[in-house]
């Protein structure tokens, strides 16, 4: 419930007092405000002063009735425009099903790396190191086998098998037999990344070895390829 507050003189409290003896200085002017805005009991026994008070309080009330019932108005207009609203949308979801076209959904098309064969990513990567693929390909001999009838060279080397594309492969040992020291940013320089990083394995696996004296690169068998 709200709270007024009001500040009134002492010989006005007074005379509110006197109308309503018994009651405490309170409920007595809580009952004449009630009395004033049209309440049970109407007052008629106050002077001057108290109807002045009577007006004033009459005076501050209105314009809150006056707002509340200009809210309730807006508010009924806002319910109805809604309303309106929502059946103007549901209208056009309709329409949208009505007229709504068929999508058919094809399905998606692989990709051109997805359908290249074993061989023709060798052929793009150059080499191929088992440890690489071992997640993605489950018969891993079936895969090198395929590839090696195809034409791949497949070596083995620190547990692991390697294929490289024959041409590949040529260009790496001419490359490496010419070469006539074991520095790694000549290597570098002369294999590239791919090269030097097939160089490091073979070599680590024992398949490849710098012969110091004759500085030159050998390979510890001969491989027919």
């Amino acid at each position: 419930m709200p709270k007024v507050v009001l500040e009134l003189p002492y010989e006005v409290i007074e005379r509110i007092v006197k109308n309503y003896p018994g009651l405490p200085i309170e409920a007595a002017i809580k009952q004449f405000i009630i009395d004033a805005v049209g309440g049970e009991i109407q007052v008629t026994q106050l002077p001057q002063d108290s109807g002045r008070l009577q007006k004033l309080i009459q005076d501050m009330i209105n314009p809150f009735t006056a707002k509340v019932d200009e809210l309730a108005r807006k508010l009924g207009d806002i319910i109805d425009s809604l309303d309106s609203l929502s059946e103007r949308i549901k209208e056009l979801e309709d329409n949208v099903r009505k007229h709504k076209p068929e999508v058919q959904v094809s399905p998606p098309q692989q990709s051109k790396e997805a359908r290249k064969s074993a061989i023709d990513v060798l052929k793009d990567q150059k080499v191929m190191y088992e440890r690489d693929i071992a997640s993605r390909i489950r018969n891993r001999d079936a895969f090198f086998e395929k590839l090696r009838r195809e034409g791949a060279v497949v070596l083995e080397a620190k547990g692991q098998r390697i294929a490289v594309e024959p041409d590949y492969w040529r260009e790496f040992k001419e490359v490496l037999q010419s070469l006539t020291s074991s520095n790694e940013l000549e290597l570098k320089d002369k294999l590239g990344k791919v090269g030097y990083s097939l160089l490091k394995t073979l070599w680590e696996g024992g398949i490849v070895y710098y012969d110091a004296i004759n500085k030159k690169w050998k390979f510890t068998e001969e491989l027919e390829h």
